[in-house]
């Protein structure tokens, strides 16, 4: 992993990680939950494992 990209990583990471305590501060839990539950979905359905041309399905 080129340094660029991990560096990229860690400031998203960073960023988003504020941005989740802004929201929690403005809004509340109960507001900002379904959406983070809803982010953790998407990326848990993105990282899912896709089998390759030669594997078996």
């Amino acid at each position: 992993m080129p340094v660029t990209t991990f560096a990229s990583m860690i400031l998203a990471v960073i960023a988003a990680s504020g941005l989740t305590v802004w929201a929690l501060a403005q809004f509340g839990i109960l507001k900002v939950l379904p959406a983070l539950i809803a982010v953790a979905l998407l990326a848990r359905w993105a990282l899912a494992h896709v089998p390759g041309d030669d594997e078996p399905a």
